[in-house]
């Protein structure tokens, strides 16, 4: 049973991402929505709007706050459930924290072959002892 939980603990960053993931994509919607609202609003405050109009839009006013409070249930459910560790951390900064995550990745991946790539031209010119290059050459040009 310790295997398994170790290999959750290692595969921890990936599930949170996925999930986040979805989360993140929801919340994409509704400020897309909640945009449009807002320019609906605005177009309605310029003309003088009919009651049924204003009675209608109060109620996707109403319908988009709902929708809001689900997509807070959501990440509580999916993110929190699953990491109660992060009960108390606001969902901006766990992306912000994940991103920062892959980056570090990506830059360690790049620096081991960039590291690599300095062995091998190391080793090209006749071993890691020696130096690229004759430094006396150098300084007499």
């Amino acid at each position: 049973m310790l295997i398994g939980s170790c290999s959750d603990e290692i595969d921890a960053p990936g599930q949170l991402k996925k999930e986040l993931d979805t989360v993140l994509a929801l919340q994409a919607d509704v400020d897309v929505t909640e945009r449009a609202i807002q320019t609906a609003k605005t177009a309605i405050e310029k003309e003088s709007a009919s009651d049924d109009t204003l009675s209608a839009f109060t109620s996707l006013q109403r319908t988009h706050s709902r929708l809001i409070a689900k997509v807070d249930v959501l990440y509580a459910l999916n993110v929190q459930a699953k990491f109660p560790e992060l009960d108390s951390i606001s969902l901006d900064f766990i992306q912000t924290l994940l991103l920062v995550h892959d980056l570090k990745i990506n830059i360690r991946k790049q620096a081991i072959g960039s590291f690599f790539e300095w062995d091998k031209l190391d080793q090209a010119v006749g071993g890691a002892q020696k130096a690229l290059g004759h430094p006396l050459i150098l300084l007499s040009d």
